[in-house]
């Protein structure tokens, strides 16, 4: 599964850049205000150097999480830096050794970014530089030790942080997804109690008149008869060609049925609708070859998906040739 923003709590906005850029100008004004506490100021300006690179390149990849190749250079660039100032050294403890805490700052930011393990490893590395100058200088390795002892609760804080967050945005992910589902799930609710009620209204409309005609007691003649039948067929058109039942051919088959026109209405699309002028299109032929009919049936069908044809319209008065027409999807 593909990382995504609500998988991901993004840290590349523009208060994590502020802050980002906080710490480098901090750090640098410790590593400035120390430079006379070095053996050579050289390898502290290349530290400097490397720290302004490091602060972009964390800025300028804005992947979540950040991409594995920048994690590992800034690692790399972090312990080389901790090989190069370490030995230069005149004193402990003190700001001189600021490249430490920015490394290790450094690795709580890529943590935080979803390369905890790459930060550990970094973490590791140049706290074993900074032992292995411990115990080949006069500082000795419990010195060291404690160097390394000051920052470990600093990337500790963040791992803990880092899994919190991991946690929290799963469960808004979970919570996000379920939200969603349920919202799918009453929209499609309610579109069905629209349509039943649509179907309701249709229903008492055709129906109602008829049904009273029933309880009255009245006799009924042969034109009510054909009423019946009339509206038995056009809920039935309801049913089978619902895209096809539109005022204007609903009057004209009504209209054709009367004249004792068989109207057969097919809808094997659905529940794919043609688009606009297509639908106008065929609308438009059956209304006329309805209006023209006077006996005999006219079938229209409007045919599945990914057909060539959009839809068949066939006229059959009984005693001519059938008239057949085939309409085609318009063009897009």
């Amino acid at each position: 599964m593909s990382t995504t923003r609500l998988d991901q709590v993004a840290l590349t906005g523009r208060g994590t850049h502020i802050l980002l850029w906080a710490y480098v100008a901090t750090s640098a004004v410790l590593a400035i205000w120390s430079i006379g506490e070095v053996v050579s100021p050289w390898p502290t300006l290349v530290g400097l150097g490397v720290l302004v690179g490091v602060g972009f390149l964390l800025m300028f990849d804005s992947a979540e999480p950040l991409h594995r190749s920048t994690a590992l250079i800034a690692v790399i660039a972090w312990v080389a830096v901790a090989f190069l100032i370490s030995w230069q050294l005149e004193q402990a403890g003190g700001h001189s050794q600021w490249y430490y805490g920015a490394g290790t700052v450094t690795m709580f930011f890529i943590g935080l970014r979803g390369r905890l393990g790459i930060a550990w490893v970094g973490f590791v590395a140049q706290s074993l530089v900074i032992v292995f100058w411990g115990s080949t200088t006069d500082f000795g390795t419990l010195t060291a030790l404690l160097l390394v002892g000051k920052q470990l609760p600093i990337l500790l804080v963040g791992t803990l942080f880092t899994v919190g967050l991991r946690r929290t945005t799963a469960t808004i992910a979970r919570l996000t997804e379920k939200t969603s589902n349920r919202a799918v799930v009453e929209a499609a609710q309610l579109a069905s109690t629209d349509e039943r009620n649509a179907r309701l209204q249709e229903l008492d409309a055709i129906a109602t008149p008829l049904l009273a005609r029933l309880v009255d007691g009245t006799p009924l003649t042969e034109a009510d008869r054909l009423e019946f039948a009339v509206a038995e067929a056009e809920l039935r058109d309801g049913l089978r060609a619902r895209a096809l039942t539109v005022p204007a051919v609903v009057s004209a088959a009504r209209a054709a049925r009367k004249r004792g026109v068989q109207v057969v209405l097919l809808d094997d699309r659905y529940p794919d609708v043609p688009d606009a002028t297509t639908l106008a299109a065929i609308t438009s032929e059956l209304v006329e070859a309805l209006g023209a009919a006077t006996a005999g049936r006219v079938v229209a069908r409007l045919l599945p998906s990914g057909r060539s044809e959009a839809a068949t319209i066939l006229s059959d008065s009984g005693t001519e040739q059938e008239h057949r027409v085939v309409l085609e999807p318009a063009a897009s």
